[in-house]
């Protein structure tokens, strides 16, 4: 309950303030008892006590999962990326930079559509919203996994694990040769 009145004051304030998501973002909010469905990968459906989505202007791209609009962080929600300084080795035992590789794939992804239609789905322990964010009909994480250049985060959802198959199967990316999973790199460091 205190996860949810917490989250509930960060969303009034948002609204009050009209702050939106970097330069106006129409925010629909629904409180009270009822449930608003929203969809995310795979057209699962959860139901939540809120929902918030709109277009979203990127201002910044921190890494192949987070970027950001103004001054609010967004994380993309069921997939992590390679951190920016990790290398990955290709089939031929070179490395490479896979986190700037998963970077510029997401920078090019949002590139022909600057203003992304986000939809809320938590907020993290970093107070960085995470997000399902879709540029035109394209799933961005869906479409960083497939490449190859982020994982399926299933600590926190099997949205992405289809995806994942796909870019294993066909040896995309990452599964070209060996690297370590963003979560145990970062813990190594």
């Amino acid at each position: 309950m205190k996860k949810i009145l917490k989250f509930c004051h960060f969303i009034m304030v948002l609204a009050c303030l009209n702050i939106g998501w970097g330069i106006g973002l129409g925010i629909g909010i629904g409180f009270g008892t009822g449930y608003a469905p929203v969809a995310y990968a795979k057209d699962v459906m959860t139901d939540k006590k809120y929902s918030i989505s709109g277009t979203v202007t990127i201002t910044k791209i921190n890494d192949g999962d987070s970027l950001r609009s103004g001054n609010l962080r967004i994380r993309l929600f069921g997939i992590d990326a390679p951190e920016k300084k990790q290398q990955c080795t290709d089939a031929a035992g070179m490395s490479w930079d896979c986190g700037i590789a998963a970077q510029k794939k997401l920078a090019d992804l949002v590139a022909n559509a600057p203003n992304l239609t986000c939809h809320l789905i938590d907020v993290d322990r970093y107070g960085r919203l995470v997000m399902r964010c879709l540029a035109g009909e394209t799933d961005v994480a869906a479409a960083l996994v497939r490449a190859g250049l982020a994982l399926a985060y299933r600590k926190y959802s099997s949205a992405y694990i289809d995806d994942e198959t796909i870019a294993k199967t066909t040896k995309s990316g990452i599964w070209a040769g060996r690297f370590t999973a963003p979560w145990d790199w970062r813990r190594a460091q």
